[in-house]
């Protein structure tokens, strides 16, 4: 009877330490706030009328399911709890690419920085904790998939991401043919073909600082660029159907635009392209949900 009871009230213990390691270790990850993404068709890329475009915007039709995606941009806070869960060490951390650090703008020109990681600001100073509401940068694409997989999320696809941040828009911009400076964190001083000049915050703003485009996404143009799923590559000409990008490459897209780029570099089909365990003082996250 005894044996019983002792038994018994183990497997209560064992039970009840079950919950309290998965209730932590749920708690432990971030809330994200998710969009829900209506599936459709849209043209990807820009027309050849649309001024200073780059020559791999080639137009095509693309149909896209239906996807969550976060309404913000990845902050530093979230990141934070990815880290303190999982001991993760960041490719700038580990020294990937030849040396431990990121690289920053210093005004005129890219330099790398040793000791900066997703702890510094866009100088690669350490941030306040104030300022942890701020996107969180300064990682490579390894972070950014080794992120949203321990979240059970992934990265956008392009075709997601131009497809969200155009939200039914056919313009350059999802706010038309300009991007104000009090819609979007970039360098406003220069702003896009035959557009009113802004200013130049030179530096990552709060998550949710400008008002959201039509389909309730933050910072689609500006603030950070952020990386997607895709190896990058030239364009199909052929209609689409919720394409995954080239097939080979060593560099990943990123897209947005950032607080250090002009306003052409902003533009919902502007696309850029870095080596896989590059990190820069501009380049952040957003997520999209698993299916």
């Amino acid at each position: 009877m005894r044996k019983n009871y002792n038994k018994m009230i183990g497997s209560i213990l064992f039970a009840a330490l079950f919950f309290i390691g998965l209730s932590s270790c749920t708690k432990s990850k971030p809330t994200i706030e998710w969009i829900e993404i209506p599936g459709g068709a849209f043209t990807m890329g820009s027309p050849v009328t649309e001024e200073k475009r780059n020559p791999d915007e080639v137009q095509h039709q693309v149909t896209l399911n239906a996807f969550k995606m976060s309404k913000y941009e990845i902050t530093v806070e979230q990141f934070k709890a990815f880290i303190e869960a999982t001991g993760y060490k960041t490719d700038a951390e580990k020294g990937i690419g030849g040396f431990a650090g990121s690289v920053i703008w210093d005004g005129t020109k890219f330099e790398k920085k040793a000791g900066v990681s997703w702890k510094c600001d866009v100088l690669g100073n350490i941030l306040s904790e104030n300022d942890y509401n701020h996107p969180v940068i300064h990682l490579s694409w390894n972070d950014a998939f080794a992120f949203a997989e321990w979240m059970g999320c992934r990265l956008p696809t392009e075709a997601e991401w131009e497809y969200a941040a155009r939200a039914g828009s056919v313009t350059p911009f999802n706010t038309g043919n300009c991007l104000n400076t009090d819609r979007a964190n970039y360098n406003g001083t220069y702003p896009y073909i035959k557009c009113k000049k802004g200013i130049n915050k030179a530096n990552t703003m709060a998550v949710g600082s400008f008002q959201p485009n039509k389909w309730g996404l933050h910072d689609m143009h500006g603030n950070v660029g952020e990386w997607c799923s895709d190896l990058y590559g030239e364009y199909p000409t052929t209609q689409q159907i919720d394409p995954m990008g080239a097939v080979t490459g060593a560099d990943h897209v990123y897209r947005g635009g950032s607080w250090r780029d002009n306003g052409l570099n902003c533009r919902s089909a502007a696309r850029y392209n870095a080596y896989t365990t590059n990190r820069y003082d501009f380049l952040g996250i957003r997520l999209v949900a698993k299916n």
